[in-house]
C-alpha cells in the first residue's frame, strides 16, 4: 500500500533581522527541482517565502486550510527557530496527520533539539537534496527502516537518533534549479527589499551558486554544506545565467558562494566562458571572497567579465584574534588586494565583525581604524556571532517548554545586529556604541562620500542609501542617548544591576 502524500508545501522562514530582506531561496528551489525531477507530477508542489509580503502564520494557516499539505518542509536559518516551531504546531493543529521536515543551517546544527519537538518529524543534516527526495520516497513506500537514508535525524521510540552523514559529492551539476521552479517564484518581486549586496545596478537581480563548501578552518564560520568544496562546472554556470538572461531578461546576478576563488582556475574559466559569450551582465560577490588568495589576474577577468562590486571577509584587524579563530590573515596583504580592487574601478566592501569572545575595545579600535583608512567603499559592521549558542539556549531552556518566546527571543538576538548580546570583554551597550562609532567614521568620511558617489552606477540609489544610512546612524544614537539617560536616572543600585543585565 502507498502512502498518500501528494501535496507538498515548502516554506522559506525568513525573519527580518537587521541584514535586509529576504532573498530568492536557492536552497528551497534546489530541493523542489529534486522532487520534480524524481517524483514528477505525482506531487503538487507549492513554495512560499514568508519574507514576500510580510507573511503571518496566520497568512501561512489560510493557505494550508485551502492547501491541505501532506508534507511541510521548512528551510530555516538559526535565528529563524521561533517561527520553525511555532509553524510546526500550526500545521499539525490544522492537520494532524501532516509531515513536517526542518532544513537548512538551523537544522544541520541543532538536529538534536529540534527532533525534540513532537510537532516535527524528521531532519536534514548537511546538503538536502538528496536526503528530503529518498525521504519522501520512502514515505511514499511506507517503509519503516529510514537508517538507509544518510543525513537524516529522527526519534524512534523516543529516543533521536541520526543516520550517518551524507557524503558531498565533487561535482553539482546534478542539483539543478529547474525552469519550474524559477517560474514558481516572483524574482522580480525581491528586488523590492534590501538585500545583502545594497544599491543594485539593474532593476532585478537574480542569485546564483556556483559552488558549496569552504575548506578554510575559521572557528566563528558554519558552513552548511561542510568543508569539503564541491562544485559546479564552468559551462553549468553559464548555461544557467545564460537561461536566466534570455527567460527573463536578467542583467544582473549576485554570486552567493562561500568561497568562489578558491580554485583559481576554475573562477579563471567562469569569468572567460562570461566574456567569450559576449554577454551584457553585471556580477557582485556580496557573500564575500578570500582576500588572501585573490589575485590581480583574477580581478582582471571578473572585471571583464561584468563584476561592479565585491566583498571580502575580513572579521578583524587584531592579529591576535586572526590567529584566535584561524582565519590567519596578513592584513598587510589585505589592505593592498583591497587597493587593487579598488583601482580597478569594482566597488570593493568588507564584512568586519566586533564583539568576539574577550575582545577589548582597544581591540574593536584597531578594526575600526583598519576600515575607515583603507581603500574600502562599503563596510558592515556586524556583532561577532556564536552559532553554538543556539544550542545552549536550547539545552538550558527548551526542553518541555515549547511555548516560551523568551527562548526564542534568545535564539534570535544571536543575529548579526542584535543589540542585547555580547561576548567581549565590553558589554552590549558599550559594544553598541562602538558599532554606531564605526559605521559614522567609515560612512561620513568625506574622500570616502565623494568616492562613492563617482563609483556607483545608480547616483538616485546611492545618495538614497547615504541618506538612509545617516538616519539609522542618527536614530541610534538618539535611542542610545535616551536609553542612557533612563539608566542615569536609576537608583544606584538599580542601575548596576541593568549594566549587567
Amino acid at each position: 500500500m502507498k502512502s498518500r502524500i501528494k501535496n507538498v508545501h515548502l516554506i522559506r522562514t525568513f525573519i527580518p533581522v537587521g541584514t535586509g530582506g529576504p532573498i530568492p531561496p536557492l536552497e528551497m528551489l534546489y530541493v523542489a527541482s529534486q522532487l520534480r525531477r524524481d517524483f514528477g507530477d505525482t506531487l503538487h508542489l507549492r513554495l512560499t517565502d514568508t519574507g514576500v509580503g510580510s507573511l503571518s502564520e496566520d497568512d501561512i494557516r489560510d493557505e494550508w486550510r485551502e492547501f491541505a499539505p501532506d508534507l511541510v518542509i521548512l528551510y530555516a536559518l538559526s535565528w529563524e527557530a521561533g517561527l520553525v516551531h511555532a509553524l510546526a504546531a500550526a500545521v499539525k493543529e490544522l492537520h494532524p496527520d501532516t509531515t513536517v521536515v526542518v532544513f537548512g543551517q538551523l537544522a544541520t546544527f541543532s538536529s538534536q533539539y529540534l527532533c525534540e519537538d513532537p510537532h516535527i518529524d524528521f531532519v536534514v543534516v548537511g546538503e538536502p537534496e538528496l536526503t528530503v527526495a529518498q525521504l519522501v520516497g520512502a514515505l511514499r513506500e511506507q517503509c519503516e527502516d529510514l537508517s538507509g537514508i544518510n543525513g537524516l535525524a529522527y526519534r524512534i521510540h523516543g529516543a533521536v537518533t541520526t543516520t550517518a552523514p551524507r557524503e558531498y559529492p565533487d561535482n553539482i551539476d546534478a542539483f539543478e534549479i529547474i525552469p519550474e521552479m524559477w517560474d514558481a517564484i516572483d524574482i522580480r518581486r525581491y528586488a523590492q527589499y534590501e538585500n545583502w549586496n545594497g544599491a543594485i545596478k539593474e532593476d532585478f537581480y537574480i542569485p546564483i551558486l556556483t559552488q558549496r563548501g569552504c575548506p578554510f578552518k575559521c572557528t566563528f564560520c558554519r558552513e552548511t554544506y561542510g568543508k569539503k568544496f564541491h562544485a559546479r562546472s564552468p559551462e553549468h554556470v553559464l548555461a544557467e545565467i545564460k537561461f536566466l538572461h534570455e527567460r527573463y531578461g536578467a542583467r544582473e546576478f549576485h554570486i552567493y558562494d562561500p568561497v568562489f576563488n578558491y580554485d583559481q582556475d576554475r573562477a579563471k574559466r567562469i569569468c572567460q566562458l562570461i566574456i567569450d559569450a559576449g554577454l551584457p551582465i553585471s556580477l557582485a560577490f556580496p557573500h564575500g571572497v578570500r582576500a588572501d588568495i585573490m589575485t590581480e589576474e583574477l580581478l582582471t577577468l571578473m572585471r571583464r567579465a561584468g563584476t561592479y562590486k565585491l566583498v571580502y571577509g575580513i572579521e578583524s584587524a587584531s592579529r591576535r584574534l586572526q590567529k584566535a579563530f584561524r582565519k590567519n590573515l596578513n592584513l598587510e596583504q589585505v589592505r593592498e588586494i583591497i587597493r587593487v580592487t579598488a583601482d580597478k574601478g569594482i566597488i570593493t566592501g568588507g564584512y568586519f565583525m566586533l564583539g568576539h569572545l574577550s575582545e577589548t575595545a582597544g581591540e574593536i579600535e584597531e578594526t575600526i581604524r583598519f576600515a575607515v583608512t583603507s581603500d574600502l567603499d562599503v563596510a558592515s559592521f556586524f556583532k561577532a556571532t556564536d552559532y553554538d549558542d543556539v544550542n545552549k539556549i536550547y539545552a538550558s531552556k527548551f526542553k518541555d517548554n515549547l511555548d516560551d518566546t523568551d527562548i526564542f527571543a534568545g535564539i534570535r538576538d544571536i543575529a548579526y545586529y542584535a543589540v542585547n548580546r555580547s561576548q567581549a570583554a565590553v558589554d552590549a551597550a558599550e559594544l553598541n556604541r562602538l558599532v554606531l562609532s564605526a559605521q559614522r567614521r567609515f560612512y561620513f568620511h568625506p574622500r570616502r562620500i565623494w568616492r562613492g558617489f563617482g563609483r556607483y552606477p545608480s547616483k538616485r540609489k546611492y545618495i538614497k542609501n547615504l541618506l538612509t544610512a545617516a538616519g539609522l546612524i542618527l536614530q541610534g544614537y538618539i535611542v542610545q542617548s535616551l536609553a542612557a539617560d533612563t539608566t542615569a536616572k536609576k537608583p544606584a543600585a538599580e542601575a548596576v544591576a541593568h549594566s549587567h543585565a
